[in-house]
């Protein structure tokens, strides 16, 4: 693998011009205030307040994931703007997440950095991701290849860990849900100024609802997860920092059709178990006041063993290892970034019912990128570039470019441009069926204009977005071979907001969207046009109410059953309800009422979702 010097001399250019442009430029206003909360780190792989990243971002924070009691990342996630996810039937069932229209491995999710999609098919585990160890959900929507390298091409869903706090604290968090549904949660943490530690357990079990609409056994496909989670960090001194995170997340779920070998068709006793676990570590060092460098090392495991009827039918694991090396200058108007990363990730794969193999099982990638943004009076710039180097498909160079102006000390627009790809997967590449060795990366250009509001109790976002996506990786319907042919068009629209003062609390989003085909000009499967969801809650004293609305319109889709073919899932709206009462100081009741009004829906077609669901729980603090 050889670098081309000419992308990294580009990337070295830019942040010495744009450094030595500031340097004529007038000094900034005083830096604004910030808050922790309204402080991401996601957008630019630095920590920024929200009114200075130019990117369409959303922040769930803790107190927004206790107030919804969602069960599932999966939960907190959809409808939310710019985001689609399906689903194929009951809790730990198999999901697929859409970022403004992309594909389903189109996006990057990280746990505490660490990067959590699969090596074989690229898409992220989101199902089996525990809420009860999360301390903050960061979104970003749009290409962000610039700073993470591949797959960046839908946008980047990071999720952070709890933390410890100054003093000894905990929680115990017991529930109960019908469907025979047990749910049990610790967390506690103790620290000072200098050191904290915090650990996590979880479990969740279930008997869950009966996947398909094909099985009229009248089985309900069960669920199983449990874990932990460990957090610590230590300063050793003003200008030196360390922290480390560790999760791990059994899981055990029923599911149906699959086909084990011999059998004539489809069998409703498929059964996935494994785990999913994920280190990191960071070393900040502040080398001089306005230069700091970051270490950072990261490791993934996910492994998956699917019985069918009872017996083994493969196993596959993904491991991935991660270093990277950051340094920031933080400059009057703005800051420059120069970092490098490597990432190596493996396959481990035992198919005991046919005995295929993987060709290859393995891949490294070497990233290096250059980051800047500065502030002239009311104008705000930012440009960043990356150049990766894939030992499996070659190399390939991204970057992306925007600039906003304050119309106010409240609103601003602005307007951005970026190129990103997706490193064909290794399944596809090599798998055990329908391989093709000379895929190439699909890669995709995107245009946005935004205007956005941040004032007081009120902030709200328009963004208008065009991206292109050339060499779509299709499949052949007869051989299942993978090709690079088609070409995606994806124009939109998002619209979020949100309002928040005294009690009351309102958030809401809406997407309008034509991810489009251009080969054949048919929308792209599995989205709609529309979708958007409303949050609202209220608390006064001791007691608190809340609801969501999630809405979608129809989606096209594979038909589930004979004859197969085209088919389309009809558009759905859910209402969510939820109450809480703080009867001491130290005692929490809540409980919630999902899909309240029994909708039958679909999200993918020919399995089931949740119907009308009761839970209700207590949680003692300590």
């Amino acid at each position: 693998m050889r670098y081309n010097k000419n992308a990294v001399a580009s990337g070295v250019a830019l942040t010495v011009a744009m450094t030595a442009l500031s340097a004529q430029a007038q000094q900034a206003p005083a830096q604004r205030q910030q808050q922790l909360d309204d402080v991401q780190v996601t957008a630019n792989r630095l920590p920024q307040s929200q009114a200075d990243v130019l990117a369409s971002t959303t922040i769930i924070d803790r107190a927004e994931i206790e107030r919804s009691q969602a069960d599932s990342v999966v939960e907190l996630l959809q409808n939310r703007a710019g985001i689609e996810i399906a689903q194929t039937g009951a809790p730990g069932s198999l999901t697929s997440l859409f970022i403004r229209g992309s594909e389903s491995d189109h996006s990057v999710v990280l746990i505490d950095g660490v990067r959590v999609n699969s090596a074989t098919s690229g898409g992220a585990s989101l199902e089996f991701l525990p809420v009860e160890a999360i301390k903050r959900i960061e979104i970003v929507r749009g290409p962000r290849a610039a700073a993470y390298g591949a797959d960046a091409i839908g946008g980047v869903i990071q999720i952070f860990t709890r933390r410890g706090g100054d003093g000894t604290r905990g929680a115990l968090n017991l529930r109960v849900g019908e469907n025979s549904t047990n749910k049990q949660n610790l967390f506690v943490s103790t620290g000072d100024d200098d050191t904290r530690l915090n650990a996590s357990l979880f479990r969740r079990d279930g008997d869950g609802f009966n996947a398909t609409e094909a099985d009229t056994s009248g089985e309900r496909d069960g669920f199983e997860r449990s874990g932990g989670q460990l957090g610590l960090s230590h300063r050793f001194n003003d200008r030196v920092d360390f922290s480390f995170n560790a999760l791990r997340q059994n899981f055990d779920t029923d599911y149906d059709d699959c086909y084990p070998v011999g059998a004539l068709g489809a069998s409703e006793d498929c059964r996935t178990e494994g785990y999913l676990q994920t280190f990191g570590g960071q070393l900040d060092v502040a080398l001089d006041t306005d230069w700091n460098m970051i270490l950072t090392a990261g490791h993934f495991d996910e492994q998956r063993e699917e019985r069918y009827n009872g017996e083994r039918n493969s196993r596959t694991e993904s491991h991935r290892n991660e270093l990277g090396l950051q340094h920031r200058f933080t400059r009057g108007n703005g800051v420059d970034v120069l970092g490098v990363d490597y990432r190596e990730e493996r396959l481990d794969y035992d198919d005991y019912a046919y005995g295929s193999r993987y060709q290859k099982d393995s891949r490294e990638n070497y990233g290096l990128y250059a980051m800047v943004q500065r502030q002239y009076g009311p104008h705000e710039v930012s440009g960043s570039l990356r150049y990766d180097d894939d030992s499996r498909f070659g190399d390939e160079t991204t970057g992306n470019l925007g600039y906003a102006y304050h119309l106010t000390r409240f609103q601003r627009i602005g307007v951005s441009y970026g190129t990103a790809f997706k490193a064909p997967n290794l399944i596809d590449l090599y798998g055990p069926y329908g391989t093709n060795p000379d895929l190439d990366a699909e890669t995709s250009k995107t245009l946005e204009a935004f205007w956005a509001l941040d004032r007081g109790p009120w902030d709200a976002r328009v963004s208008v977005f065009e991206s292109r996506i050339d060499d779509l990786i299709s499949y052949d319907p007869t051989t299942y071979i993978p090709y690079n042919v088609d070409e995606a068009r994806i124009r939109g629209v998002e619209l979020s907001g949100g309002w928040q003062q005294g009690g009351l609390a309102l958030r809401a989003s809406l997407t309008h969207q034509d991810p489009e085909d251009r080969d054949t000009g048919d929308r792209l499967k599995r989205r709609a046009r529309t979708f958007g969801r409303v949050d609202a809650d209220y608390s006064l004293a001791a007691w608190s109410v809340g609801a969501t609305l999630r809405a979608a319109g129809d989606r096209r889709d594979t038909q589930f059953a004979f004859p197969y073919g085209d088919t389309t899932t009809a558009g759905y709206g859910v209402v969510d309800l939820r109450t809480a009462w703080q009867v001491t100081p130290t005692v929490e009741l809540s409980a919630k009422l999902e899909n309240a009004f029994d909708k039958d829906y679909h999200l993918v077609d020919g399995y089931d979702t949740q119907d009308r669901y009761l839970e209700g729980g207590v949680k003692l603090s300590f």
